[in-house]
């Protein structure tokens, strides 16, 4: 798959296939939910608040974090190597 999409012309503008993996399933559950929220089906405001503040919200932040971590990783695996001791590497 990965050699497919690096021939493609608009493979820089794809999202990384590692990265889909990462947020794939906190994404669909905050796609889920928020749909279901968005239905107004559920009548009970508790409920409400705690699909929203105990579901969604957890997941948009691992979902950002996760991207970030991902996005930063080269920049940061050499500025992690430069703490290393000398001796270790």
């Amino acid at each position: 798959m990965n050699a497919l999409l690096d021939t493609l012309p608009l493979a820089a503008l794809l999202p990384d296939p590692d990265l889909l993996e990462w947020i794939g399933v906190p994404l669909t559950v905050l796609v889920v939910v928020g749909l279901l929220l968005w239905s107004g089906k559920i009548r009970q405001k508790l409920l409400v608040n705690v699909l929203a503040l105990g579901v969604m919200l957890p997941m948009m932040q691992f979902c950002l974090i996760a991207a970030a971590g991902h996005t930063l990783s080269e920049h940061l695996r050499f500025a992690l190597l430069d703490l290393v001791p000398a001796w270790l590497g």
